[in-house]
């Protein structure tokens, strides 16, 4: 006899949430979507409220600045506001915008005899369960009406020379996010608004201190104390590293990497690999069917999804490629089908 426990959510709760939010399956926790919502499945539904999600950058493409732009895109059209720190072109600048498509069904009509567990696989797969996507080679501008109703923070690298030179980089964000958090984007807050941070391509020579602390114990303890001020808030934050390294790893929630396809006349342009995924109020996190996932670029390039490019091996006792086979024994009254 088994019993388990599963927490009651109120169905007048969903009323009260943020705008752009939704709980879980479990309604254990709030969550908000990254803008791509193949990348959603494999997360776990979407980004928990709170958390630091960590994209490891590839120098020989874009596709992090991609789902960056993609993130901040969702958050305007869901009115979140926004801060966005970053070095090189404004990420807000020219946003890709939300636009439906039809979905179409490009399976094979014929049954699949040797890759026969693909058959199985579900919608996912596909990624055309949804219509709507962001054109990220649009020539279009979201409207104005919908970035009037948000407010966002820049935290440029002028902004930093020009405000307190004297400080490092490292605290004037701190300083800067702790006051924009604490302020107006407290979990105790009256105006439930959520607040998307988005930092691009931070890297370890921005953390230029006098002391003798590595650089990268002083990212780390960024990174830290971020994770500290997100628990306490409504907020999300994205961020874009040049380097890797497995004490990053251990204060981020979620953590994956975007790698460039090499493979010529590959169906996918890159491939996304997994590292971490969020652990937050559960003590059985979300786990996905696998963690081989493939991009694309859909519909002329304009559409960014992720999907499965391969699955686990079946190590089942009574695994078989077809029911004939099943019940395969050598005594002499079976019939062998070569």
């Amino acid at each position: 006899m088994s019993i388990t426990f599963k927490k009651k959510v109120s169905s007048t709760a969903t009323t009260r949430l943020p705008s752009g939010t939704r709980l879980n399956s479990n309604g254990t926790l709030l969550l908000t979507s990254t803008g791509i919502s193949s990348l959603d499945t494999f997360i776990g539904e979407g980004l928990p409220i709170g958390s630091l999600t960590v994209i490891y950058e590839d120098k020989y493409s874009n596709m992090s600045d991609s789902i960056l732009r993609c993130y901040l895109s969702e958050g305007i059209y869901n009115t979140h506001d926004l801060c966005v720190a970053a070095l090189r072109t404004d990420p807000t600048e020219n946003l890709p915008t939300k636009e439906e498509y039809t979905p179409t069904d490009d399976s094979p009509s014929d049954k699949m005899k040797i890759a026969w567990r693909y058959e199985n696989l579900s919608a996912i797969n596909s990624s055309t369960t949804t219509n709507i996507h962001y054109d990220l080679q649009t020539t279009k501008s979201i409207p104005n009406g919908l970035v009037e109703q948000i407010k966002i923070h820049k935290l440029t690298w002028n902004e930093y020379k020009q405000s307190q030179p004297a400080i490092s980089y490292r605290n004037y964000l701190l300083k800067s996010l702790q006051q924009l958090l604490t302020t107006n984007y407290s979990s105790q807050h009256a105006d439930k608004r959520i607040l998307r941070i988005a930092i691009q391509s931070l890297s370890l020579s921005l953390f230029d201190d006098d002391d003798d602390l590595h650089h990268a114990d002083e990212l780390f303890s960024f990174l830290y104390h971020l994770r500290i001020l997100l628990r306490t808030s409504l907020a999300t934050c994205v961020i874009t590293l040049n380097e890797k390294s497995k004490l990053f790893e251990t204060v981020a929630d979620i953590v994956f990497e975007c790698k460039l396809s090499n493979t010529i006349h590959s169906d996918y342009v890159g491939f996304c690999q997994l590292i971490k995924l969020p652990k937050l109020n559960t003590v059985q996190p979300f786990i996905p069917d696998t963690w081989d996932i493939g991009i694309k670029l859909i519909k002329h390039r304009k559409n960014i999804i992720f999907e499965k490019y391969s699955i686990p091996p079946d190590l089942s006792e009574d695994a078989s490629r077809d029911e004939k086979n099943k019940n395969f024994s050598c005594s002499s009254s079976s019939k062998l089908d070569f």
